[in-house]
């Protein structure tokens, strides 16, 4: 049998977004661009010892749920993994992937079904981008292509909101005209209304640069632009404000919040306020909540209105102060935010003796391996972990529930459609 070029059928999707066969020796195929129950004709690009990897060089038969993709970049561009397969697809796949990665590490069933929650919006939702910036030879601005340093030269991007297609429509004529040397980043944040950009160049600062930002700032309509210069030492140059505002329209009360350069921010609002809501509900009747990897207060002031008291811990100074501005401005005055490491804040915790009846945490995709150790030496009775990598948190379960806690819910998010990326949140209780 010829190993580098052969035939194959698609049982499954990984996480990670490829299809996944066997080949007639028994090893597995990775192939990117294939879906289920496809049949195809594919060539070996790497050989590892239990797998291989493997491109499509022909389809033989395709699947029922694969769709025309609505971006003409799909199959180059890195941004999006699933524009060829259904959305209803989408979400029972994200949904068989959640479940077998965490029986994987329980050993065990999970305890009844994974609620799938779809996005409002499959396409126009994100809110969020870092584009790159090239000159080769003429200026050219989108995302790398999939596994290159190659840069996609996009008009336009069907997953962003419109806002931030008009956004970076505009940057790019003024930059075409006005370039800024040095340049090869910009950071989009237009969740709503408003849009703040940030610029990242190497070298030094230009006189003319300066001049470029301030043409942006007066005809884009923009709320804050920063300009940062790594050269011999950093300069960051601002004009407007440093954030924008935006709002979670949560059942019976408006929350507003604010983002600001550099920060993590959820990319998809209309997904991230069901997110919000569901652990709202999961918290409810909390005497005292205890909020881990808490940012500037995405779950932190909501989760205020359902508790006495909610501690909220973020390493960043700076998003911990946004955390503390907001929660004034909506006049949560039981929530108190500190800047503290995840780590170094429970052991603490821990060590005097501080009782919390309900842990929230949304780590970072590395997890919290550490921290689970410590957890449930805190004893709370209800834990409600939010996750957006399967992988590290059936790993920090299964640290859990050997701890004594009992898994009794997992829902999905679909936070990012036609990408293979899944937003979790498990439920557990002592």
């Amino acid at each position: 049998m010829d190993t580098d070029e052969f035939t194959i059928t698609i049982d499954s999707l990984s996480y990670g977004g490829r299809g996944v066969g066997r080949r007639e020796d028994g090893k597995v195929v990775f192939v990117p661009m294939v879906l289920p129950s496809e049949h195809v004709q594919v060539r070996v690009e790497k050989e590892h010892v239990s797998y291989c990897v493997a491109n499509a060089t022909a389809l033989l038969k395709a699947s029922p749920h694969r769709v025309e993709p609505e971006c003409p970049h799909f199959t180059l561009c890195g941004g999006c993994d699933w524009q060829h397969l259904s959305y209803p697809e989408q979400i029972k796949w994200k949904a068989v992937i959640l479940r077998d990665e965490i029986a994987k590490h329980l050993h065990l069933q999970i305890p009844g079904h994974i609620q799938a929650v779809p996005s409002p919006l499959q396409y126009g939702y994100r809110g969020h981008a870092t584009l790159q910036c090239g000159n080769d030879p003429e200026f050219v601005l989108g995302f790398f292509q999939k596994g290159t340093k190659k840069i996609i030269d996009l008009d336009e991007c069907p997953v962003l909101r419109p806002r931030v297609s008009e956004v970076i429509s505009g940057v790019r004529e003024v930059l075409r005209t006005n370039p800024i040397p040095g340049l090869h980043s910009i950071e989009v944040h237009s969740p709503q209304d408003e849009s703040i950009l940030q610029f990242r160049c190497r070298g030094n600062v230009h006189r003319n640069a300066l001049k470029t930002m301030e043409l942006m700032y007066r005809e884009l309509d923009i709320t804050g632009l920063s300009l940062v210069v790594f050269g011999s030492r950093r300069s960051d140059h601002v004009l407007g404000q440093r954030f924008c505002r935006y709002s979670l329209p949560l059942t019976g009360r408006e929350v507003h919040l604010s983002c600001s350069f550099g920060d993590f921010i959820q990319a998809n609002m209309q997904a991230n306020t069901a997110l919000v809501e569901h652990v709202m509900s999961l918290a409810e009747g909390s005497e005292k909540i205890l909020d881990l990897y808490g940012g500037s207060g995405n779950f932190s002031i909501p989760l205020s209105f359902v508790a006495s008291e909610v501690i909220a811990i973020e390493r960043s100074p700076k998003l911990t102060s946004l955390g503390r501005v907001s929660a004034k401005k909506n006049q949560a005055g039981n929530v108190k935010f500190l800047a503290l490491d995840a780590l170094k804040a429970v052991t603490s915790i821990r060590d005097e003796s501080v009782g919390f009846d309900t842990v929230v945490m949304d780590p970072p995709r590395e997890g919290a391996k550490e921290v689970v150790k410590v957890l449930p030496e805190l004893q709370p009775s209800r834990i409600v972990y939010i996750s957006c990598n399967p992988s590290t948190l059936a790993r920090d379960l299964a640290v859990l529930c050997k701890a004594g806690f009992i898994l009794k819910q997992v829902k999905m998010f679909d936070m990012f459609p036609q990408t293979y990326h899944i937003e979790s949140v498990a439920y557990l209780e002592r």
